[in-house]
């Protein structure tokens, strides 16, 4: 789950501090900075500081991821062949665990976040899909990520993947789900989910 960890420092980097250019904004990073005022915010509020604060704080943060990220299609992509055999309840309980994890990952990542330059490089839409291409400056490195989202009916831009350095989110949990489930069952799947989502 390294890659895991990896993955949401660099997405907060990107999301929290400002892009350079705003003039020329499409309507997909328009919706994307939504997101990131309101995560700016809540890490800013002083009624949100310190451990007292943390349940109260990390609430509104899931409420904010919730609002761009489509946990329902990730897992739908993750689970990949394996989404058709299962239930509607399976369904369900899986995109339930799945969001968590995503959740309480990035959430234990963005508190203590530090200060990176970005520059957003190229986007591509076609249609109801678009990518994002940016790219983060630190100090020593320079990090390539590139954001995967889909238009709604209702016109919202949601996250379904994102690309770090080439390797996709929901490609490498999709090898490590297949894994599982090509030796053992999906209830250790599930099982595996939970014990990650615990510790």
């Amino acid at each position: 789950m390294k890659f895991l960890k990896i993955i949401f420092i660099v997405f907060f980097a990107v999301c929290v501090f400002s892009p350079t250019h705003h003039a020329w904004a499409s309507p997909v990073q328009k919706q994307l900075k939504i997101t990131i005022d309101k995560i700016m915010e809540i890490l800013k509020d002083p009624s949100f500081k310190g451990e007292e604060q943390a349940e109260k704080r990390r609430a509104s943060l899931r409420k904010v991821i919730k609002e761009r990220f489509s946990f329902a299609k990730m897992s739908q992509l993750c689970l990949g062949r394996h989404w058709r055999e299962r239930s509607d309840e399976e369904k369900k309980v899986f995109i339930d665990l799945f969001g968590q994890l995503l959740e309480e990952t990035y959430i234990s990542k963005i508190e203590d976040y530090t200060d990176e330059k970005v520059v957003y490089v190229k986007e591509f839409v076609k249609k109801k899909r678009a990518q994002v291409n940016t790219k983060i400056i630190t100090k020593t490195i320079e990090i390539l990520i590139d954001y995967r989202m889909y238009n709604t009916k209702d016109g919202s831009w949601m996250i379904y993947d994102l690309v770090i350095e080439g390797v996709s989110l929901v490609g490498n949990y999709r090898s490590q789900f297949d894994h599982i489930l090509q030796k053992d069952s999906y209830d250790k799947l599930v099982e595996e989910l939970k014990k990650k989502i615990e510790s």
